[in-house]
């Protein structure tokens, strides 16, 4: 016995060829989720936390009595100015080009720089960025 599906519908048609359409093209998808994660590192530094939450480990008191202001990771605001995201038809990439940076985000043991992380997704970044995917391509928005 064979169950024969047919697809005489032409809006069911359409409505395939525009998600076929949509998966040949996922530029504005990452883009989304690129605006999305800039949204969320700058949540990162405005709370001083990282993806997940988790406080970054407080300034020394040496390097605070000389620091210029109480916010962490924000002295020149030229890291945090640095973020940025790039979107193709294949996937999004979210980073910084200051050299200092990785010694933020991992930590720098030979200075005594804890580790900082800005930039990551928390679990509930990946739901939402699954989301931001699932609605383009149901619907193009």
């Amino acid at each position: 016995m064979d169950i024969i599906i047919t697809l005489d519908d032409l809006a069911a048609r359409q409505d395939l060829a525009e998600i076929e359409h949509r998966l040949h093209n996922l530029r504005p998808a990452f883009a989304s989720m690129g605006e999305y994660m800039m949204r969320r590192t700058e949540q990162n530094f405005k709370g001083e936390h990282d993806p997940d939450g988790v406080a970054w480990a407080p300034l020394s008191a040496a390097y605070r009595k000389r620091k210029r202001g109480t916010k962490i990771l924000t002295e020149s605001g030229r890291l945090r100015a640095s973020i940025t995201y790039r979107a193709d038809d294949k996937q999004v990439v979210l980073g910084t080009n200051t050299r200092y940076a990785r010694a933020h985000q991992l930590g720098y043991p030979k200075r005594n720089l804890p580790a900082r992380p800005f930039l990551g997704a928390s679990a509930e970044d990946e739901r939402e960025l699954g989301e931001i995917l699932l609605s383009y391509i149901k619907s193009g928005n």
